[in-house]
């Protein structure tokens, strides 16, 4: 019995290093050069497949949190938070995930809590205090809380509230209670758009559900892959929006309808029938898309759906800022965040 128990802390102890089998590593350096090439979805899909066989590598989880972090679809903060603490949990030693952990908490708009988290990475890693990383967050955190109390009271009492580190906020009653009783999210599928209508069916397909499939506002339904998160295929589906999907309980038989006054009937083609114009062969730039309409203005929005061309809701692009992985040494930009 004691020599099991000791043959299981050594597993525990080499699955909780950086270290990967070679297989794995090959995989991870992939997602290191497509977060260096911005290839952030590309980077984040790498990152989830090696941890999908290495759930306890500290270093994938604080990776994947930076591609999170670049990516700034609506979110992919909560998702970098969730990533750094479970970073922190495996190792707790991990600076980047430290620190990451604290820019999150400043981006989600929880400023006290981001500060408590800051001082508490300078007194860890003191030799990372006086770096102009953190220097720059400090006093963005400093500011946004100083112009948060000053909207409560004036210059002088929001000074003496900061200098005496009373920065709690206050959480009524029921607000704490819900807080309590919330349950966070397993996985996340992310890429289709749902502002406009909300009578979207999420449904699992396969012959062992391993797929989800949802539509979106662009008429197009969205096809994940569920333990991976993946996105695996977008096919267009309608005109303007596709609201319902059914698959066939037992055959690979799929039917979707949306504003369209039509059902429409998806099954396997054969390869030589030649390629299916329905299927949406630039899938990141379709996720773009969605992400620009989702915060769009409402107006432009509803003139889309009428089948107006907005400049700026369609296409791709690259997104921007600096940052790397825990490869790198680098530090992180400011993320414009959509409330929920």
């Amino acid at each position: 019995m004691q020599i099991s128990t000791v043959i299981d802390d050594i597993e525990l102890h080499v699955r909780s290093t950086n270290e990967l089998p070679p297989y794995l590593e090959k995989v991870k350096q992939k997602a290191n050069d497509a977060f260096a090439q911005q290839q952030w979805s590309q980077a984040i899909e790498l990152y989830s497949q090696a941890m999908q066989r290495a759930p306890r590598s500290a270093m994938l989880f604080g990776n994947r949190a930076a591609a999170y972090m670049k990516r700034k679809w609506d979110g992919d903060q909560y998702d970098a938070l969730r990533d750094c603490l479970q970073a922190l949990a495996l190792n707790p030693a991990h600076l980047k995930a430290h620190f990451r952990l604290a820019r999150c908490l400043f981006e989600l708009r929880y400023v006290s809590e981001a500060l408590d988290c800051l001082e508490e990475f300078k007194t860890k890693f003191p030799e990372q205090a006086q770096s102009s990383a953190c220097d720059a967050l400090d006093r963005d955190i400093r500011v946004a809380l100083f112009s948060k109390n000053e909207n409560q009271d004036d210059k002088k009492a929001a000074s003496v509230r900061l200098r005496s580190g009373d920065r709690k906020d206050s959480l009524s009653e029921d607000e704490l209670l819900l807080r309590e009783r919330s349950l966070d999210y397993k996985h996340r599928y992310c890429g289709h758009c749902n502002t406009t209508t909300d009578i979207k069916e999420a449904s699992f397909m396969g012959s062992n559900a391993q797929y989800i499939v949802s539509g979106s506002d662009d008429g197009s339904f969205f096809i994940w892959e569920k333990e991976t998160r993946a996105l695996v295929r977008v096919l267009q589906g309608d005109e303007s929006i596709v609201n319902c999907l059914q698959p066939h309980p037992s055959y690979c038989f799929l039917a979707t309808s949306g504003i369209d006054p039509v059902v429409r009937l998806w099954s396997p083609r054969s390869e030589t029938e030649g390629p299916d114009k329905r299927v949406v062969q630039d899938m990141e730039s379709a996720c773009q898309a969605n992400q620009r309409r989702m915060n769009a203005d409402p107006l432009e929005v509803m003139l889309l759906n009428m089948g107006y061309r907005i400049t700026g809701l369609s296409g791709g692009g690259a997104a921007s800022g600096v940052g790397g992985s825990d490869d790198e040494d680098s530090t992180e930009g400011q993320v414009q965040c959509r409330t929920s």
